[in-house]
């Protein structure tokens, strides 16, 4: 037998708001029948939250033959209610035989209700019940709340009844209906995932969940995962029900606007008053919205460190005396590298650390064990102040590398083969995701990254995949005259600038069977991350390879496989730009976005990084992207560029929040 049930009907017997003849406090004034501030009482709850078993609570907790129940979507009913007066402004006098409260559970005055009522017409049959001195209960969701509370007076709010969560006597009752396993259950809940006793419905239908798998009553996170997954279900629609057909677009929209607040973003003040604010909480508290409606997850783009190489300074130290040195170190020595650590710590105090970070290549100025080991130190550092975020898994990886040309072995580049020449950084940075161009077998090496639980992919393209290749016969010359002069001495500052002119010759290429791999997965947004650009940069360099090769292939590639971002490097330059294919059937926009170097002091322009914001809504999402300038001692955002995957055109934030137009 199923102690458990969410959908059943009312049974008084199992009612744990209402047990027995006690009645809560916050309850009082409806089973007494209190006259109301204004013209009714306004009981303001969710869908799938125990409306209907509420109202019928109160009419069992009253007098037998002083209450009322009507339904407004069922026209016989109200009709032989005697209630006409609330869907009709054409109807009699209110047939009441006796009744001193009425209560209408389904006032339907929004358009989920099937049957719309007129909420200027419900407000003044509320009044003429008012009048004949009957009390008159709403049972509302937050949607037909706010369409009727125009009509209704100034005093209406005061009016407004949201009853609590589940309290702990509440929920022992629940428990007790399996008491081997379910107070245990519940307990764990209550610290690890109190969530689901936000309703009597939530708290019933994870115990459900439970009942039907007993491996998942030890673990609150996975059985919290499951019952999500159940909420889903048709016999429920949770999602549809709460969220789509309980709140209004106005509601929706301010949902919407402060998970980008609360990600970093500003959308204008926050406008909305204290009773709204309350009457919103819970959105933020159910496990069920908030596994559809997640916190914005927040990825760095950082790219071309250039550990080794020559970096920019914090402090511009002209005075060199020790008194020089003490400023210096007063006012911010070092370089941006350690600058962007502390920036990092400063967000996680904030409560807006980066939950990903994503390195587009460069990582050393050459491959020398000392500078790997910088970056390695520099990455486990940066590693340990990110945030967690409830879409990623415990093994999901934090950190995304791909290989620049600064970080392939020059001095391999004439080795018979090819992936000889990344072996240093595949050996070096093991630890962390990467294109693994060290694998000859194009089908072996790792591609895209998976967070399956935020629908998120990220292909990770070596572009450095011909890197430290020679482009002409002299070069080859050259670099075996460089490989003897290194036997034979340990000074490398003149090879170190031979090879800065060799890897001006670097070509960026992504392998074609790579490239064949790249595939759409539906309900994922993508994400793809090279060194070299893809598209021209508002730049001029002289230089016979100035970005990837075979970009228009690539580009192609990715459409096709609907990436919606590209991130790159190699130009030390903050740049966005958009790629649309129009020769298919749906055109599809990718953005390309590149990073400036993040400390190298070889850059035109102020060091920085992309923060690249992703919010998702159930299987869909919505990005941003903005670029951050290390300027002044401080690191500022510039303006947020917001955009839908394969849309041409960028989006305004309040469009953003606005429920989506379904896609011709």
């Amino acid at each position: 037998m199923s102690h458990y049930r969410p959908s059943r009907a009312f049974d008084p017997e199992l009612d744990i708001r209402f047990p027995g003849t006690h009645v809560p406090a916050w309850a009082v004034p409806l089973v007494e029948g209190y006259a109301p501030n204004d013209v009714c009482w306004l009981v303001v709850m969710p869908r799938r939250s125990g409306k209907s078993w509420l109202a019928n609570a109160v009419l069992r907790a009253r007098p037998e033959g002083s209450t009322r129940l009507v339904d407004l979507r069922n026209e016989n009913l109200v009709r032989r209610s005697g209630l006409t007066c609330l869907t009709s402004t054409e109807a009699g006098r209110p047939r009441l035989d006796g009744a001193e409260v009425v209560l209408v559970d389904e006032p339907a005055v929004g358009p989920s209700s099937g049957r719309a009522v007129d909420p200027a017409t419900l407000a003044a049959g509320l009044g003429r019940l008012r009048e004949q001195g009957v009390t008159p209960v709403v049972f509302a969701t937050p949607a037909e709340h706010e369409l009727l509370a125009p009509h209704l007076g100034a005093d209406a709010l005061k009016d407004v009844r949201t009853p609590p969560s589940v309290t702990d006597e509440e929920a022992a009752l629940m428990a007790a209906r399996a008491p081997e396993w379910a107070p245990g259950v519940v307990a764990r809940l209550r610290a690890d995932q109190p969530g689901w006793l936000l309703t009597p419905f939530l708290l019933e239908l994870v115990l459900q969940t439970a009942e039907a798998d007993p491996d998942l009553r030890a673990d609150p996170a996975a059985l919290s995962r499951r019952a999500g997954e159940e909420a889903d279900h048709p016999l429920h629609l949770y999602i549809d029900q709460w969220f789509h057909n309980g709140l209004s677009a106005t509601h929706r929209a301010a949902v919407r606007r402060e998970r980008w607040r609360d990600a970093g973003l500003p959308l204008g003040p926050d406008d909305r008053d204290a009773h709204t604010t309350k009457m919103l909480r819970p959105v933020a508290e159910d496990p069920v919205l908030a596994h559809h409606l997640p916190e914005v997850l927040r990825v760095h783009h950082v790219s071309d460190l250039h550990f080794g190489g020559s970096l920019r300074s914090n402090v511009d130290q002209k005075d060199r005396t020790q008194a020089g040195a003490a400023l210096a170190r007063l006012t911010g020595e070092g370089t941006p590298l350690e600058s962007y650590l502390e920036h990092v710590r400063h967000l996680g105090e904030q409560g807006r650390a980066p939950h990903v970070v994503i390195v587009s290549g460069d990582l050393v100025d050459r491959p020398v064990d000392a500078y790997g080991q910088r970056a390695l130190d520099w990455l486990h550092r940066l590693t340990g102040m990110l945030a967690p975020h409830p879409d990623l898994r415990a093994d999901d990886p934090r950190v995304l590398l791909v290989g620049g040309n600064h970080d392939v072995s020059w001095d391999r580049c004439l080795d018979a083969r090819p992936g000889a020449r990344h072996e240093w950084f595949s050996g070096t940075f093991r630890a962390y995701p990467h294109p693994d161009l060290d694998e000859e077998d194009h089908d072996a090496r790792r591609l895209y990254v998976r967070y399956p639980d935020a629908c998120l992919r990220v292909a990770l393209l070596g572009s450095a995949e011909s890197g430290g290749e020679p482009a002409r016969n002299d070069d080859r010359d050259r670099v075996r005259r460089l490989i003897a002069e290194l036997a034979e001495s340990e000074d490398g500052t003149r090879v170190s600038d031979l090879m800065g002119q060799l890897e001006r010759h670097d070509p960026g290429v992504v392998a074609h069977p790579v490239l064949r791999r790249l595939k759409k997965e539906t309900g994922c947004v993508n994400l793809a991350v090279v060194h070299h650009p893809l598209s021209p940069v508002p730049s001029v360099e002289v230089a016979p390879y100035a970005g990837v090769v075979n970009a228009g292939q690539a580009k192609l590639a990715l459409a096709e496989a609907h990436t919606a971002l590209v991130l790159h490097g190699h130009t030390h330059l903050g740049f966005l730009a958009s790629e649309r294919l129009i020769d298919r059937e749906r055109p599809w926009t990718t953005r390309i976005a590149g990073a400036p170097a993040l400390a190298s002091v070889h850059s035109n322009e102020e060091n920085g990084y992309n923060e690249v914001f992703i919010a998702r809504e159930g299987d869909e999402h919505s990005l941003a992207l903005r670029t951050v300038r290390f300027r002044g001692g401080q690191w500022r955002a510039d303006l947020a560029i917001a955009f839908r995957p394969g849309e041409a055109d960028e989006c305004p934030f309040d469009e953003l929040s606005a429920d989506r137009s379904p896609r011709n």
